[in-house]
């Protein structure tokens, strides 16, 4: 797994402008499971007043902070064909959509510790304080509307702490789903997800609403656009360095499947959606992950 990261921090070396050698400084300090948290690299400051100095310096470790998170592998390619506003979260990154209220894709890494949590669901849904262009859903939007308020990353997944468990109740996070399918066939495959994060340690997960081109159904005076569909897409790493990784599709209808039928490559995901997925892998490696679909790789 750390041979796989190390081709990928040094395949963004260029693009975040940090040296080859300033990575595997970086590396060499890597936490022994792979995770890519511990402190970038920051150059010495040469010269200005103390002061400056001092900004400088933080504005160099909140740049190094950045960096870090554009580099996460969960993190899809930023969007330019519709509105995004990307907000960084304690335990997931959502790019907001302000014309459809939603999110384009909600992104996180769900780890075996993390599945462990201990923090009650607390069930306060709420604007997200941090969107800046636009304005999130309101509770009063979804009050006799038919849908339930569906997270897209899990309360489940977010009981780490009582902030990653209040934030994962803000609408950025919450889109429109029929009530068979968010206590049905969704919950199901959100139930798997944890299961597989035990099993292998730690997953990268990326899910939202599937948007087609029409005319939509809205509801609330906020105007929330209900979803034709739902993606989930996810990637783990195998100890030899090699990547697998499935997608998921579900239409927004009262359904109840076998969980194989909805599964399909990343590929056509990514298709549907518009959204580039897992592109700080090695080109080689995320051609080869995102054209497979095989749910034996997933057990």
């Amino acid at each position: 797994m750390k041979k796989l990261l190390i081709a990928v921090l040094l395949g963004t070396a260029a693009l975040l402008g940090t040296g080859n050698e300033d990575v595997r400084a970086w590396l060499g300090g890597m936490a022994a499971d792979g995770r890519t948290d511990v402190a970038a690299p920051v150059p010495e400051d040469d010269g200005g007043t103390s002061r400056g100095k001092a900004d400088a310096k933080k504005k160099r470790r909140k740049d190094a902070a950045s960096e870090r998170r554009l580099m996460r592998l969960e993190i899809p390619a930023f969007l330019t064909d519709r509105p995004e506003e990307v907000i960084w979260h304690t335990a997931y990154t959502v790019s907001f959509n302000r014309k459809h209220k939603l999110p384009n894709w909600v992104a996180w890494e769900l780890t075996k510790e993390r599945t462990q949590g201990k923090e009650a669901r607390s069930d306060n849904f709420q604007p997200d304080p941090d969107v800046t262009k636009g304005t999130t859903a309101v509770d009063g939007d979804y009050r006799g509307s038919g849908f339930d308020r569906g997270h897209m990353c899990p309360a489940a997944d977010n009981k780490m702490s009582a902030q990653a468990m209040t934030e994962c109740f803000y609408f950025s996070n919450i889109c429109p789903q029929l009530h068979s399918l968010n206590g049905g066939d969704w919950k199901e495959l959100e139930e798997k997800s944890r299961k597989w994060a035990r099993r292998y340690e730690r997953i990268y997960i990326v899910c939202g609403p599937v948007i087609r081109d029409g005319k939509h159904r809205t509801i609330g005076e906020s105007r929330v656009t209900v979803p034709d569909g739902f993606f989930k897409v996810f990637l783990r790493l195998t100890e030899d360095g090699d990547a697998k990784a499935i997608g998921f599709i579900y239409p927004h209808e009262k359904t109840d499947r076998p969980m194989r039928e909805y599964a399909v490559s990343v590929d056509e995901v990514e298709r549907q959606t518009g959204i580039d997925f897992f592109s700080k892998l090695p080109k080689e490696i995320e051609k080869k992950a995102e054209a497979e679909c095989n749910p034996n790789d997933w057990k």
